[in-house]
């Protein structure tokens, strides 16, 4: 599995802090390039986006997330910053824009105790530099120009802007994301794909109510794989989730958007076909079944299932599950490869 179609909340904020980095250092390099400040203001910004593109490099080869994060936070915050600070010629410029910066980096990063510790020893250091430069004013460079202060300040301010804007914004869509992701887990099988047991249980009870509500039709059907133990025991677990994996597939592929199809047991699937009568969602089962005995195995495998299908009449949630059980039942000791339909009458 490549890692990075799969990554993880923590990993997707390391990245864009990374990126952030990169753009608010190199861009303070350029800007004060162009404003023609200290050689060792330009150089340090400089420097410290090329840190940052190695720290990137490294943490893509290790994947240590929190050691890079540790050391990431604690160049900036006790190294890069302070030096900027001094160089700079502290509050007189935009160094305080990308303080603010840093404590966000900090919060993004770190997580417990070391968030705390870094967070408060970095208050403290920007608190002592204020007062360093209190008493001693003459630390403060002046702009070469009105026009220069306004451009570093408003540069400052937007890059600020933009980049604690992109943190919140990642941060609260991979929240969501994750949250998303978390919630499928807790309703869906983790081998098909299909909805769980307890879900699909509760939306037949749903749309039960909803039917009887609105007097629209509902169709149930129960399928189940013929000879599943048999494709276990010759072939392997493995294979025999496969064979489960595909067949859903198959169900999904042959299904409309509206329809829903869960897995009840080992091999056994449950389809709630909404505003479908009998007829037409026998005809759709029975079109499931010819696709499922049509598809290709290895090993000259051929795999068929049976069903019973069942519409909706003034049944309760056990009534409409019991019949459909019971003509499952009956078409698997009929013939197998076989749909059975509740008699009209």
């Amino acid at each position: 599995m490549n890692p990075d179609k799969d990554i993880s909340l923590k990993h997707r904020l390391f990245n864009v802090v990374f990126l952030v980095g990169m753009f608010m250092s190199f861009s303070c390099s350029l800007m004060n390039y162009f404003l023609g400040a200290a050689t060792a203001a330009i150089l340090l910004s400089f420097f410290c986006g090329v840190i940052t593109v190695v720290f990137y490099i490294v943490f893509k080869k290790t994947r240590n997330y929190e050691l890079i994060s540790l050391l990431v936070v604690i160049l900036l915050s006790f190294v890069f910053f302070p030096t900027m600070w001094i160089a700079t010629g502290g509050t007189g410029n935009s160094i305080t824009y990308y303080i603010i910066i840093n404590a966000a980096i900090i919060a993004v990063l770190l997580i417990g105790l070391k968030r705390r510790i870094i967070l408060l020893l970095f208050a403290l250091i920007v608190g002592a530099l204020m007062v360093v430069e209190y008493r001693m004013p003459d630390i403060r460079t002046d702009y070469s120009s009105e026009l220069a202060r306004y451009i570093d300040l408003s540069f400052g301010l937007f890059v600020s802007m933009f980049s604690i804007s992109v943190l919140i914004a990642v941060l609260i869509d991979s929240y969501m994301s994750e949250l998303e992701k978390s919630k499928k887990l807790s309703i869906t099988d983790y081998l098909t794909g299909a909805y769980n047991k307890g879900f699909i249980t509760s939306c037949l009870n749903e749309e039960i109510k909803a039917s009887q509500r609105t007097k629209k039709k509902l169709t149930v059907a129960m399928i189940d794989i013929d000879d599943f133990k048999f494709i276990n025991d010759t072939y392997g677990h493995i294979y025999g989730d496969y064979v489960l994996k595909r067949i859903v597939s198959t169900i999904k592929s042959n299904l409309r958007q509206n329809d829903i199809v869960g897995r009840f047991g080992g091999d056994e699937f449950f389809i709630i076909l909404r505003d479908t009568g009998k007829e037409e969602g026998y005809a759709m089962m029975e079109r499931i079944r010819q696709k499922i005995q049509e598809i290709d195995w290895e090993r000259d495998l051929i795999v068929t299932i049976s069903g019973g299908v069942v519409e909706l009449e003034s049944d309760d949630l056990t009534d409409l599950l019991k019949k459909v059980d019971h003509l499952l039942y009956k078409a698997k000791h009929r013939n197998k490869n076989l749909i059975e339909a509740e008699a009209s009458g």
